[in-house]
C-alpha cells in the first residue's frame, strides 16, 4: 500500500504532471459526443422520480439498481384483505404470510411482540450459557482444548447470569400460565400445556436458587469463610456444571415457543424498515452514482479518445 501511494506521489509531482492534466481536460472537453451521454444520464436520473413510484424506465441510466430499491420500498405496503379464493401458489404464500402476521400481532394484545422480542433475547441468551457450560465441561474432561473462543470462557457469565435470568423466566412464566399476564399468547394453550410449563418454570426456580447458594458457598471458600472438601467440591461441581446446564435447558425450553414468535416480529420490522433504508439509499445513491459516473467518465475518455485520434490522423493521410 505504501509503495502505492509513493508512486501516486511520484506522478503528481511529475514535472510534465500539469501538461498531462492540461492535455487530459482538453481531450475530455473535446470529446463532444461523450459529453452528451454523460449530460443525459445525469439529467436522468436527477428526474427520476422517488421510488415510492414506480419509474417507467427503471434501466435507464444503466448500473442503477431502481428496479431492486422500488421492491424494498413497497415491501412494508399492506396487501389488504381478500375475501376471494387463492388461486396461485403466489396467494397461497401471501395468506400463509398473513397468517403469520395475525398470530404475532394482536390488536386487543399491543404489547404481546414485545413479550416475543423479550422471549428471543432470554432464549439467545440460555443457548449461550448452555454452550459455556458444555465447553468448559469438556475442557476439564479433556476433551477439548482450552484455546476456546473468548465468549465461551465467560463460565461466571453463564453461572450467575443463567441463574438470575432463570428466576425472572420462571417467575414470569408462572404469572403467564396463570392468566394474567399479557406478554405471551396463552390463549390457544390447553390446561395440560399450561400446567406443565407451570412445572417447568417451577423446577427451573428452584435449581436457580440452588444455584446461587452453590455460588456464593464456593465465594466464601475462595474468602476463607469456609473450608473446602471432597464432598463439597463434588456437590459444587455437580451443581455448577451439571444442574446448570439442566437449569438453561428448562429455560430455553420455556421460551422457545414466544422465541419462535419474536423471530417473526423481527422479520417483520425489517420489512417495515426496508423502505426507509430504500428511500435513503435513493437519495444518496444518485450524487454517489453522479460522482462517480463523472469521475470514470473523465478519466477513461482521453484512453478512448486514442484509438480514435489515431484513426484520424490516418484518415488524414489517405
Amino acid at each position: 500500500m505504501s509503495d502505492i501511494l509513493q508512486s501516486l506521489y511520484n506522478f503528481v509531482n511529475w514535472q510534465y504532471f500539469g501538461l498531462l492534466a492540461i492535455v487530459w481536460v482538453v481531450v475530455d472537453l473535446v470529446w463532444v459526443n461523450r459529453w452528451k451521454s454523460l449530460i443525459g444520464r445525469v439529467a436522468k436520473l436527477i428526474a427520476k422520480p422517488w421510488i415510492f413510484k414506480i419509474d417507467d424506465e427503471p434501466n435507464d441510466p444503466p448500473l442503477y439498481p431502481r428496479t431492486l430499491l422500488e421492491q424494498l420500498a413497497s415491501s412494508g405496503r399492506g396487501k389488504g384483505k381478500s375475501n376471494s379464493t387463492p388461486t396461485s401458489e403466489g396467494e397461497h404464500y401471501t395468506g400463509w404470510i398473513d397468517t403469520l402476521r395475525n398470530r404475532v400481532f394482536d390488536e386487543k394484545n399491543p404489547v404481546r411482540p414485545l413479550g416475543y422480542i423479550i422471549s428471543l433475547v432470554f432464549f439467545a441468551f440460555f443457548l449461550i450459557a448452555d454452550a459455556i457450560v458444555i465447553a468448559n465441561t469438556l475442557v476439564i474432561m479433556g476433551l477439548l482444548a482450552p484455546d476456546l473462543p473468548a465468549i465461551l470462557l465467560r463460565l461466571d457469565l453463564a453461572i450467575l447470569g443463567g441463574a438470575v435470568l432463570t428466576t425472572v423466566v420462571g417467575v414470569w412464566m408462572l404469572v403467564e400460565m396463570s392468566g394474567t399476564g399479557e406478554l405471551i399468547n396463552t390463549d390457544s394453550m390447553t390446561d395440560a400445556q399450561r400446567k406443565l410449563l407451570k412445572i417447568f418454570a417451577v423446577i427451573g426456580t428452584l435449581f436457580s436458587v440452588i444455584v446461587m447458594l452453590a455460588l456464593a458457598v464456593q465465594r466464601l471458600i475462595n474468602l476463607g469463610y469456609l473450608q473446602s472438601s471432597a464432598t463439597t467440591d463434588l456437590i459444587l461441581s455437580f451443581v455448577l456444571y451439571g444442574l446448570l446446564a439442566i437449569n438453561n435447558s428448562l429455560s430455553a425450553a420455556l421460551t422457545f415457543q414466544p422465541a419462535a414468535s419474536g423471530f417473526i416480529v423481527l422479520i417483520y420490522l425489517l420489512f417495515v424498515i426496508f423502505p426507509v433504508l430504500a428511500f435513503l439509499a435513493d437519495m444518496f445513491g444518485r450524487p454517489i452514482y453522479i460522482i462517480i459516473d463523472v469521475v470514470l467518465w473523465a478519466i477513461f475518455t482521453p484512453i478512448i479518445a486514442i484509438p480514435h485520434g489515431i484513426s484520424k490522423i490516418f484518415s488524414w493521410f489517405v
